[in-house]
């Protein structure tokens, strides 16, 4: 754990990497938009379909294909970059930080 890490951030990695969770060893990284369903008229909610490369310092770049339930309001478009923690043992497992489309 970085020496800056909060307790909290280190005890939640040493309970995944305890877990097996595979974000155990997750690294900062980020997802490129590649593609993306389009967004209906109507309800505020729906799922949207993602077609991403995850990137991350020592990972080799990786296509992925997600299925994630947005507000239509914040909708991904093509070339939007997305925060990620990528696990290096398999970077489709990541997790991406959906919350970053509403400060676009």
């Amino acid at each position: 754990a970085a020496p800056d890490e909060s307790e909290f951030a280190q005890a939640a990695a040493w309970l995944q990497r305890l877990s097996g969770d595979p974000l155990a060893d997750a690294v900062p990284g980020r997802i490129r938009v590649d593609a993306v369903s389009d967004a209906a008229p109507r309800p505020r909610y729906q799922e949207c379909r993602v077609e991403a490369t995850v990137e991350a310092p020592g990972v080799p770049p990786a296509p992925v294909v997600l299925e994630v339930v947005i507000d239509r309001r914040f909708w991904p478009r093509v070339g939007h970059v997305l925060p990620a923690r990528v696990p290096p043992a398999d970077p489709t497992a990541l997790d991406v930080e959906w919350e970053a489309l509403r400060r676009r």
